[in-house]
């Protein structure tokens, strides 16, 4: 005959998950006997609803727990897969041998069960009621059932022989079992069906129930050392279904023979029976502890039919003569404890490929540091067959934090208190790995610690990146059915741990990499001190709306007078100015426009989808509004006003470049007109572009010197009537675009910068010319007039200095004219500069008087020695009496301060008639001569030409015709005649 063996199956981690979500496990859960033919359930106590209450507990035992390095507060908290804990500065590196010198804190203390423990006092009562339910039941068929006073079926030897071959052969494949693992599922697989089906045969029902009994209390409770409320259920559940399995035997077979067909049938069901009892009473212990249990039907029946076939033969050859079945005991004997060495040694030969798979998957994971943090731990339950896995990170720069793996409940990611007395310290501190758990036939209650809770077995590696420790790697809880952690697994673990250690160090580096590409990639497109886009981000955004054909705008705002506040109170005041202005206008545009700084102070604008000019200038308003409020900074209140000028697409442009090109253009005349907001009209920037063309064009004329030249403008003497000195004055005449107006490109070359060259090229001609004249017995003295911009030339003195000595020309003959605005813009710095010059010699006028906004109270405190009274107050002298006083009155205080004044302007010999009367110094003007070629000046000089006037205004008309007998004439731009 054969003995169907039994076999036993593991829950799956989708299983335990699945159980977990019905409700907490507890301690009470109880172990199927591994001698019960059929499938076991699940035969380990499954503390998921332990795991849980302790992480409860854990996170219930403070709101915030006290970092152990500065002090610092960190709350605990959970948080899903992935998410980072932040970094905290301050954590100590490890010494020279490896290690963390950690500051540690004591333990917590415990905390009450509360309603968990109550619900677990509960179902232990509950399924130790269950237990006796099903002892009772046993007893009950044995002595009042139909076991009652039945002997043996067939007689082989006497019942106590018979009770100790039973519990030698049951004890024996209890504890001999032999599991093997089939598509992710562990299989246990014995040959209890064989004495059981032999007990059926040839012992009594009383004999069978106890001999089977005791072989499950001396396996489970003295060897394997079960809790005692575990080793009451595997002894009643296992005495039921053999007392139940013995009467399904006895009323099947009647008078029949075991060993005939009819009794094969009887045989087979009562196995059948034992199993389904066995699998039901399990079953239902799992219902009461809120766990399912999952089945395969189809392998449990190929298993079964297989232990049927087996017990059959061994039964058959005890029926016709017990002593053949020696070697069939003996072979099956062989082939378990061989296959259990296989298994052995195929564990161990294993671990080179599990590291090799180990390695394999996490070069396979993904590079970011939390998906491979996962992809370690998942691999470790993997590799190691654990329960649970956890990665234990201490950075030097972070919070210490643990990742948290477990099938029956939510990844967890939870900062942690690092306590003294947990095995995960001790390993960090130690810097190597150490087992700790139980031991084989040790007693399966546990163990619990203050970092990971409880576990009945732990696997603990230090992590190192290089001789620092950096956290801990931590395997919990192998699967029941398998042997516990031994050294040979803590040698694997190690390797496991130092691969892990790698792949989190590759981790890192990749998202440093990340980090840095994307640093500078937000440094290439954003402003370092705002943070705002700059240029490059602007066009890329402003392209992408102009190409989205929906219509945009671009505007550009400047802030006014912002120069004053650097100036005036430091470019660090300035800088915090330009931040707030920053937020200000991203606050205004609330995401209906992209701000970008482009440089200095200027600001620009990309506005979406914008078809019209009045959705673009409201926002425009709502900006200026929202700066015209007052900012706070050091004390100091600011008002802040900008110009702002706007573009739309497509009107006024269809590419980038020339809508920011017109945009500029409109907000430099809302700086001139002080409106606040212009839009780009075609006639100004008709205006610019001729600006910016004639910008080129000067800028050629300057290099190569043959398109500016000289002019020179006498000035003479109201009382001696003799010309003492000229003004130079430049002109430029361009071969395409003829004469261009002076003051049109003297005011392009001051917005270029290149005024500067101007000046030079004027200083280097006319000096070279007056010290020609002077040679030629011309004694008179050279005007030029300078910028404001080039006061600020360092080298200006030297320059002068050197002009005048290359030409032999004394400092006297030469007189600097400035406009009073320009002086007045930088009184400072304009006086010390004209003091050196006045300290040569040369002579300081003042040019264009009237028109700007000093006095003479401040002309005094500069080496002025002239005063050019501007042409406007002279020109209609006559006609306007309000003129007359001005100039009369000028004159005046101009002598009072001891300054000679000369009137620009006199046209006519009325004019300059008043202006002797006045006691003007001296006089310049188309009366006397216009602006000459120095060839004809020199002519004209040389023939003795002078400013006379008539004794009586009458004859001023009759005088003009006459022709000065030197033949001088007044065409093409000569002198007026003179009088001799």
């Amino acid at each position: 005959m054969t003995v169907p063996a039994a076999l036993t199956r593991a829950t799956t981690g989708e299983e335990r998950k699945r159980a977990a979500e019905e409700t907490d496990s507890t301690n009470s859960c109880v172990d199927a006997s591994p001698g019960l033919p059929g499938r076991r359930e699940e035969q380990r106590c499954d503390r998921a609803g332990l795991a849980k209450h302790a992480f409860k507990s854990r996170l219930a035992r403070a709101d915030t727990t006290r970092v152990p390095t500065d002090g610092a507060e960190a709350t605990r908290v959970r948080v899903n897969s992935g998410s980072a804990i932040p970094p905290t500065e301050g954590f100590p590196r490890a010494d020279s041998e490896g290690r963390v010198p950690l500051t540690l804190v004591t333990p917590a203390e415990a905390v009450p069960e509360g309603t968990s423990g109550r619900r677990s006092r509960l179902k232990t009562a509950s399924i130790d009621a269950f237990s006796l339910l099903l002892a009772g039941g046993a007893a009950v068929l044995l002595t009042v059932g139909p076991l009652s006073g039945l002997g043996p079926d067939h007689h082989l030897a006497g019942q106590p022989v018979m009770f100790g071959l039973l519990f030698a052969s049951l004890a024996a494949a209890v504890w001999g079992q032999v599991s093997f693992h089939y598509r992710g599922s562990t299989y246990m697989f014995s040959l209890a069906e064989v004495p059981l089906l032999l007990g059926l045969v040839f012992a009594s029902p009383p004999v069978l129930v106890i001999s089977y009994v005791a072989a499950l209390v001396a396996v489970f409770g003295l060897v394997r050392r079960q809790a005692p409320s575990k080793l009451l259920f595997n002894a009643a559940s296992g005495a039921f279904a053999s007392a139940v399995a013995a009467t399904v035997f006895r009323q099947l077979l009647e008078t029949h023979s075991p060993v005939s067909p009819f009794g094969w049938v009887a045989g087979a069901a009562a196995l059948a029976v034992f199993t389904l009892a066995a699998t039901e009473a399990v079953r239902l212990v799992l219902r009461l502890n809120g766990q399912k249990a999952h089945r395969e039907f189809m392998t449990e029946v190929l298993l079964f039919m297989a232990s049927i076939g087996l017990a059959f033969v061994v039964l058959d050859a005890a029926w016709w003569d017990p002593w053949s079945t020696l070697p069939l005991v003996l072979v099956a004997a062989l082939i378990v404890f061989a296959y259990r060495g296989y298994t052995r040694l195929s564990l161990r030969f294993g671990a080179l490929q599990r590291l090799y798979d180990f390695s394999r998957s996490l070069g396979d994971a993904d590079l970011e540091p939390a998906g491979t943090s996962w992809a370690v731990l998942e691999q470790i339950r993997t590799v190691m067959r654990a329960r649970r896995s956890e990665l234990i990170l201490a950075e030097a720069s972070g919070i210490p934090r643990r990742i948290s793996l477990d099938p029956v409940a939510d990844p967890t990611v939870e900062p942690l208190v690092l306590d003294e007395s947990s095995i995960v310290t001790q390993a960090m501190l130690n810097g190597a790995a150490v087992l700790h758990g139980r031991q084989r036939g040790a007693t399966d209650t546990g163990s619990r610690d203050s970092i990971l809770g409880d576990f009945r077995e732990a696997l603990v590696a230090p992590l190192l990146d290089g001789d620092t420790v950096v956290g801990a790697l931590v395997a919990l809880d192998r699967e029941e059915e398998l042997d516990p952690f031994d050294t040979e697994d803590l040698r694997l673990f190690e390797a496991l741990a130092v691969h892990a250690g790698s792949s989190l160090d590759r981790a890192r580096l990749i998202e440093e990499l990340h980090f840095e590409v994307d640093s500078k990639s937000h440094q290439a497109t954003h402003d370092t001190l705002t943070g705002l886009p700059n240029r490059t981000l602007f066009l890329s955004r402003a392209q992408s709306a102009l190409s989205d054909g929906r219509g945009m705008a671009i505007a550009l705002l400047d802030l006014d007078r912002f120069k004053d506040v650097n100036d005036t109170l430091g470019h660090a005041v300035g800088d915090r100015l330009l931040c707030e202005v920053s937020e200000r206008l991203v606050h205004v545009v609330s995401g209906r426009a992209t701000v970008a700084r482009l440089g200095g102070d200027e600001f620009a604008l990309v506005l979406p989808e914008i078809t019209a000019a009045d959705g673009a200038i409201a926002i425009l308003r709502e900006l200026n509004a929202e700066l015209s409020k007052p900012i706070e900074i050091d004390s100091l209140t600011f008002a802040v006003t900008a110009s702002a000028g706007l573009a739309l697409a497509p009107e006024h442009g269809e590419n980038v470049t020339l809508l920011l090109q017109r945009a500029d253009i409109a907000m430099y005349l809302a700086k001139e007109r002080r409106s606040g907001i212009e839009l780009y009209s075609v006639g100004r920037d008709q205006s610019m572009q001729r600006k910016l063309m004639l910008g080129g064009l000067l800028v050629h004329a300057l290099e190569t010197g043959n398109e500016l030249s000289l002019k020179y403008q006498p000035i003479a003497d109201l009382g001696s009537g003799q010309v003492v000195r000229v003004e130079a004055l430049a002109r430029w005449h361009h071969p395409v675009h003829g004469w261009i107006p002076t003051p049109e490109f003297i005011e392009i070359a001051e917005q270029m910068g290149i005024i500067g060259k101007i000046t030079e090229f004027v200083l280097t001609e006319a000096c070279a010319r007056l010290a020609e004249w002077r040679r030629a017995g011309l004694q008179i003295g050279l005007a030029v007039n300078l910028s404001g911009r080039d006061l600020s030339d360092e080298h200006l003195i030297d320059r002068v200095a050197q002009h005048l000595r290359a030409n032999g020309l004394p400092a006297q003959t030469l007189t600097l004219e400035l406009t009073e605005t320009e002086v007045m813009a930088d009184l400072g710095h304009a006086g010390k500069v004209l003091n050196e010059l006045a300290d040569l010699g040369i002579g300081i006028a003042v040019d264009d008087y009237g028109t700007g906004y000093s006095s003479l109270a401040y002309l005094h405190r500069l080496p002025v020695k002239e005063l050019k009274i501007d042409r406007s107050f002279v020109t209609n002298l006559a006609e306007d009496p309000s003129n007359a006083i001005i100039v009369r009155s000028s004159i005046t205080m101009a002598h009072s301060l001891g300054l000679g004044v000369v009137a620009e302007g006199a046209e006519d010999e009325v004019t300059c008639k008043m202006l002797a009367d006045a006691g003007c110094d001296l006089v310049q003007g188309y009366y006397l001569s216009r602006p000459q070629e120095p060839a004809r000046l020199r002519n004209w000089l040389l023939g003795g030409a002078s400013l006379e006037l008539s004794s009586s205004l009458t004859a001023v008309h009759k005088l003009r015709s006459v022709v000065n007998s030197r033949g001088q004439g007044s065409n093409n731009g000569g002198p007026r005649p003179l009088i001799n």
